[in-house]
């Protein structure tokens, strides 16, 4: 969970319709998240058990990118504070709140691209990490050279091979893929009881 001063809440209008991008926890809709995750959009990840996906949602900065659903026009629902939000989006921040942080799983849903959401979340973000005085690196991966772009312009993001990190390692310990699909590959058995 993100230390309650992390929680934050901007708000956007886009042709008349009103966007959120807020990290409370409380709104992320981990239906909507799982959804996105069993799509080919999203090519590196796959639905998680409902415990799993919580717990990853749970231990990260989540900045949940939502649609507000127009209300009822009923008496009744003049009195609810909060209009129904509809998930539409996510960008998922590890992190440790102060020095590192690894920025996975971002997208917005196809029919809301080519308004700018994208890049107003990656701002929202952006936002959060400048107020960060200690942070040393904030990294990401991706195969897509127009995220490259927007990355580079709202986040100031840089080709590890362009910074001063160039010399460093960057390790992995892959999972292992099958049809598109990551998953852990089974450890071989210990033989005569080994480990």
């Amino acid at each position: 969970m993100p230390p309650e001063d992390e929680v934050r809440t901007w708000t956007r209008q886009v042709g008349g319709l009103t966007y959120t991008c807020s990290t409370d926890p409380g709104l992320i809709q981990l239906d909507a998240v799982n959804a996105a995750f069993d799509s080919d959009m999203l090519y590196w990840a796959q639905p998680l058990a409902p415990e799993g996906l919580k717990r990853c949602v749970e231990q990260s900065l989540c900045f949940g990118l939502y649609e507000s659903l127009p209300r009822p026009s009923s008496y009744e629902q003049t009195f609810i504070a909060c209009p129904d939000l509809k998930m539409i989006g996510l960008a998922r921040l590890v992190t440790d709140y102060v020095t590192f942080g690894y920025l996975t799983d971002v997208y917005v849903l196809a029919e809301h691209q080519g308004k700018g959401l994208g890049r107003w979340m990656m701002e929202c973000l952006d936002e959060v990490l400048a107020s960060w005085p200690k942070l040393r690196r904030c990294l990401l991966f991706t195969r897509d050279e127009s995220a490259v772009k927007l990355y580079r312009e709202t986040l100031g993001m840089s080709d590890v091979s362009e910074t001063p990190s160039a010399k460093l390692f960057l390790l992995e310990r892959h999972a292992a893929m099958v049809q598109g699909r990551a998953y852990k590959q089974a450890r071989p058995k210990a033989e005569d009881g080994q480990r």
